[in-house]
């Protein structure tokens, strides 16, 4: 019985350790804040807010084109028909229409 407890015991705290050194590799990378340029379905254009992590922003239009928003200007959801550029919170639009409606986007 002593062994057989040992034996359980000793796997646990290796599957413990285990996990612990492959979910450190998930944490360290920490959320920031990003913005996009995304037309919507019916119509319509916006900045979208969202909180990705670092490793994710190149691949963020492609993961959010079909999701539902609630578009700040009309209080209203939509659905995103396409992003046309998603960028740091803090970094400016390449689109020129993107930049003005960026700067009239309340936050």
């Amino acid at each position: 019985m002593n062994k057989l407890t040992a034996v359980i015991l000793a796997s646990c705290l290796c599957w413990s350790s285990v996990a612990s050194v492959s979910s450190a590799s998930t944490v360290d990378e920490k959320a920031v804040n990003a913005k996009c340029y995304v037309q919507l379905v019916g119509g319509g254009e916006t900045i979208s807010l969202w909180l990705v992590k670092p490793s994710l922003l190149k691949s963020l239009p492609s993961t959010i084109s079909g999701q539902e928003i609630l578009v700040i200007s009309t209080q209203k959801k939509a659905h995103i028909y396409r992003a046309e550029e998603c960028v740091l919170a803090d970094d400016d639009f390449k689109i020129a229409r993107a930049r003005v409606m960026d700067k009239e986007t309340p936050r």
